[in-house]
């Protein structure tokens, strides 16, 4: 056994009871693509997101017997299908998030709740009838970030711009505002740009200089107006058919980090958590959605800003490590921090980790050399994360989490062991590792230097035991 590994074959060997396969879970579930076609949840794609369905399957599965009107929260909302679902449940829900397309979606949900469906059917209507051939929107200059220039037609532009001048003349302020989030919402389809994985894939028909030797065409460039008028279609169905209310009587979203966020919180606050937070692979969230950032105002400097705010899952992200510290000396906590510090440096699989990273990056044989500095950052915040769950937690509360193992030069990184230790040491009990049938592939960059491995993709299930204290 090469030594390089003995602190991760320890830690599996510690879990191994608890890791089992379970077949009434699939890779479509844990991802958006059972989404796709469900009411609300299809009016945007968000791709980080899980299912519908497995919120469900979650919250039957875990709930406490007797268990009704759980307390839920999700503190990686996304565009808040954790936070739809469980209301529909009869949970009452919170979610945090503070990538702006995601709370978007959420205040869009909220607003369906409440909007007149009369006016809002109206609106479409006179949309329908608003002369094309009105030279209003000529003047709008969609307001481009470095990343996404030249993502549109000059053509398309123009009809953004006519758009945008009709939905400034709506009076109603819930239908202007659903109005907009559907333009928000056909942007990738209007432009030349498809998301791919971390970054934006560009049309050879852009204009743009392209780096990438592979001609990229996409099968269809959707017109505005079409794309548009089919939007609101799909949103009206779903407003005619929903459910009363619930979700906006007992879901409410806060914008924002939950590094921020959760220490505000009251102790045993929450029975249930769901949730699944970025995964340490590099992604960037904020050029995934860069052209519905730059859409809703964000510029080069807030765009930055934004991205060091974030859970550390890039290479660009510095240590938040003083500033946290800093932050719990303010709320008298700095006990707990101190806790959640210890935890961290005595995990040895995750130093095991970053010495091997380390080994690379000094040997140059990483293809960026702050890959140990990301993979510290994330299980640093994360450990954070987890401890604050413990906290908020009721007695017999439980953590759901989805997340992926990661691979870097070759080597897989046990995220589910790692993150399921600090559980542990911040006192739950790790009841379940629920791995998928089906993993995940690692990256054809990985594949092309080390060959195809599937990499495990899992929903770990922690619980809080009665008589913790924090």
């Amino acid at each position: 056994m090469s030594a390089k590994r003995v602190e991760r074959t320890r830690l599996h060997a510690r879990y191994k009871n608890v890791l089992s396969r379970n077949s009434e879970l699939n890779r479509a579930q844990v991802s958006f693509q059972a989404n796709k076609t469900t009411p609300f949840y299809r009016w945007f794609k968000y791709r980080e997101g899980f299912s519908s369905d497995l919120v469900k399957y979650l919250i039957e599965k875990l709930k406490n017997p007797g268990q009704e009107h759980l307390r839920v929260l999700d503190p990686f909302a996304g565009a808040g299908t954790t936070l739809t679902t469980a209301t529909k449940m009869g949970c009452r829900a919170v979610g945090i998030e503070l990538l702006p397309v995601g709370t978007a979606a959420i205040r869009a949900r909220l607003v369906a709740d409440k909007v007149d469906i009369k006016g809002f059917k109206r609106a479409i209507q006179r949309l329908k009838e608003y002369p094309n051939a009105k030279k209003r929107g000529k003047s709008y200059s969609f307001p481009h970030l470095g990343i996404t220039d030249m993502a549109f037609s000059k053509e398309t532009e123009i009809e953004i711009g006519k758009y945008l001048t009709y939905t400034s003349s709506l009076e109603d302020t819930k239908v202007r505002y659903l109005f907009w989030f559907a333009c928000l919402a056909v942007l990738e389809d209007i432009s030349f740009t498809r998301k791919d994985g971390q970054y934006l894939r560009w049309d050879i028909r852009s204009g743009r200089e392209l780096k990438s030797k592979k001609r990229f065409q996409k099968p269809i460039i959707s017109e505005f107006r079409e794309a548009i008028e089919k939007k609101l279609e799909v949103m009206l169905t779903d407003v005619l058919n929903r459910n009363g209310g619930t979700f906006s009587k007992n879901a409410k979203i806060i914008s924002g980090s939950c590094l921020s966020v959760m220490p505000r919180f009251k102790t045993n606050e929450f029975d249930l958590i769901l949730t699944s937070p970025p995964y340490c692979n590099r992604y960037d969230y904020t050029r995934t959605y860069a052209l519905e950032l730059a859409f809703m105002g964000c510029d080069e400097k807030g765009l930055k800003k934004l991205r060091q705010s974030l859970l550390s899952c890039t290479v660009e992200n510095k240590s938040k490590r003083e500033a946290l510290r800093k932050k719990y000396r303010r709320l008298k906590r700095s006990r707990f921090y101190e806790a959640v510090e210890k935890s961290f440096d005595g995990q040895p699989a995750l130093k095991e980790v970053l010495a091997y990273l380390v080994a690379k990056r000094n040997a140059g044989e990483l293809n960026n050399n702050n890959i140990p500095n990301l993979v510290e950052n994330y299980f640093f915040e994360m450990n954070l994360v987890i401890h604050e769950f413990a906290r908020i937690l009721a007695p017999n509360g439980r953590v759901a989490m989805v997340n992926d193992n990661v691979q870097y030069c070759g080597e897989e990184i046990p995220v589910d062991l790692i993150l399921s230790d600090f559980a542990a040491s911040a006192g739950m009990n790790v009841e379940n590792i629920w791995v998928l049938p089906k993993g995940k592939g690692n990256s054809s960059q990985q594949m092309g230097e080390h060959g195809r491995n599937e990499i495990r993709k899992c929903v770990y299930v922690w619980q809080k035991p009665l008589g913790i204290r924090h």
